[in-house]
């Protein structure tokens, strides 16, 4: 007889170092120590660069000018320590594992393991937002600023926003936030953000992947001083972790190291054999000036609710009706838009990560293994409305996984909602208030007000829905014991004024076939 496998299972390939031994990682946290002076400096000086920090009035610009003759005084003085200590940071990159692994503490407790067909139905809630935890400096270009601060309030917020229940008073938390078990981040590029984030959600929610990208000179050569930005945490035990960088990229993308950060977790057990789920997280190429075509939008909206304490602007799709067609769809018409540069190369981007994501699922599956959901959250940076997206848009990703805010190309659920809100509105009263947004974005006019709008200064449709850049996607595996349906999508607002998109959330309902 088959013994059952241990709870939680020990996650036997990750390590909290990204570094195989500790004198590297000593050397690592050095390097960076004595690069410190000249980025926060650098960074300083970026942000006055941006258009919010231009002063108006000849006592401002002096003010301004005083400024930045300090921060580039301050940056030349940080220049004899960063000079050496950017080659050894370099080098070190070449032998850094592309993430870290923040373990939770040894009370941690997780959810008590899925064991069907005892249990026929369990249900699984995903996450994903765009945080915008720039570099300061670089934040403000989208009227942002103060990554720190924001990280900490984004960490408060996915655990206190999120849970009916009290906080803990110790260094334990409670085990997590009901009905949210799974938290993909994109544009963590700030790594003392990211360190707050993480101390905010491993001792509450669970295991956390951050600091995730391959850095230094990479294949090409391409030289990376950015991560890819993601972060993953998880209530339940991560088993097996892994991330490929996009080999191209442009503008300021190329940068960063934007790739595909995938997990394996444990959820439950079945028959003495693993049940996991499969979560993939990934931000593709961003535009610049990116054309977008004109939108024409009709069809109801059904009735949004809040559910307190929650702050979760909803959005209901009952179980089985997500991503079919229907009546009161929205159907898009278009203008003929300006030729589009950065499709082709999203489009590669999606074809890399269609094939990551199998390979890496059939080397981590194990014989017997049920596959309980496979999952795709991120930032696409492509919606389902502008013909500038068409290529996108038609992409094989939507045969693979399913998208239930989709009925097909150009043609949304009446109730879906764009994510990408008007960076110049967002330090307005409104948009800072989780519940004043909310009831904005139930009304046409708040809608047009602070969701971004068609590029191009095209007339906006009415009904205005704005443009969905985030998703979260599911499949299950043809044959197998276990089947997903949606039951709940969830557009919301919980971190308005802390960053320009609206978090997207997703339940799904696993049963287990008879």
């Amino acid at each position: 007889m088959q013994s059952a496998p241990a709870w939680p299972p020990p996650p036997a390939s990750l390590r909290p170092s990204a570094f195989p031994h500790p004198a590297l990682h000593a050397l690592h946290r050095l390097a960076r120590a004595l690069l410190f002076p000249a980025y926060w400096a650098l960074d300083r000086l970026l942000g006055c660069c941006a258009p919010g920090a231009r002063p108006s009035g000849q006592a401002g610009l002096r003010v301004a000018a005083g400024a930045a003759a300090a921060l580039l005084l301050l940056l030349l003085a940080g220049l004899p320590l960063a000079l050496p200590a950017l080659p050894l940071w370099l080098l070190l990159q070449a032998w850094r594992r592309p993430f870290c692994y923040a373990p939770p503490p040894p009370c941690w407790a997780p959810p008590a393991p899925w064991r069907p067909p005892a249990q026929p139905v369990r249900r699984f809630g995903f996450l994903s937002a765009n945080v915008c935890l720039l570099p300061d400096g670089l934040a403000r270009f989208s009227n942002l600023s103060h990554s720190q601060r924001r990280a900490e309030e984004v960490g408060a917020l996915l655990l206190a926003a999120l849970r009916p229940s009290r906080y803990g008073t110790t260094g334990c938390g409670p085990p997590g936030p009901a009905g949210l078990d799974f938290v993909c981040l994109q544009e963590v590029f700030d790594p003392r953000a990211a360190h707050r984030l993480v101390s905010r959600l491993a001792p509450s929610l669970g295991p956390v992947l951050y600091d995730v990208g391959s850095l230094g000179l990479q294949r090409g050569p391409h030289l990376k001083l950015l991560g890819s930005g993601l972060l993953l945490a998880s209530r339940y035990p991560l088993l097996r972790a892994a991330f490929r960088s996009f080999p191209h990229a442009r503008r300021e993308d190329a940068l960063a190291s934007k790739g595909l950060l995938s997990a394996q977790a444990q959820v439950g057990i079945l028959d003495g054999r693993r049940v996991v789920g499969f979560l993939h997280c990934t931000h593709l190429h961003a535009p610049s000036g990116e054309p977008r075509g004109l939108v024409l939008a009709a069809g109801p909206y059904p009735r949004l609710r809040l559910r307190r304490p929650h702050r979760l602007f909803a959005a209901r799709s009952t179980a089985g009706r997500a991503g079919r067609g229907g009546g009161g769809a929205r159907s898009w018409a278009q203008c003929p838009p300006p030729p589009a540069e950065d499709g082709p190369l999203r489009c590669k981007q999606l074809t890399l990560l269609l094939d990551w994501i199998e390979r890496f699922e059939a080397e981590s599956r194990q014989s017997g293994e049920a596959v309980a959901f496979s999952v795709l959250l991120g930032d696409l940076n492509f919606d389902n409305c502008s013909l500038d997206h068409a290529q996108e848009q038609e992409h094989q990703l939507f045969h693979r996984f399913r998208d239930p805010c989709r009925l097909g190309t150009r043609r949304e659920q009446p109730w879906a909602l764009g994510t990408i809100l008007n960076t110049s509105t967002l330090h307005h009263s409104v948009v800072c208030s989780p519940e004043m947004l909310r009831r904005a974005l139930e009304q046409e006019k708040g809608r047009h007000r602070y969701l971004a709008g068609p590029a191009h200064g095209g007339p906006r449709p009415k009904p205005w829905r704005g443009r969905r850049l985030d998703y979260v996607l599911y499949r299950g595996v043809a044959g197998a014991p276990l089947s997903p349906d949606v039951e709940q999508v969830t557009f919301s607002t919980a971190l308005a004024g802390l960053t320009d998109h609206l978090a997207v959330g997703l339940q799904l309902r696993v049963s287990a076939l008879p």
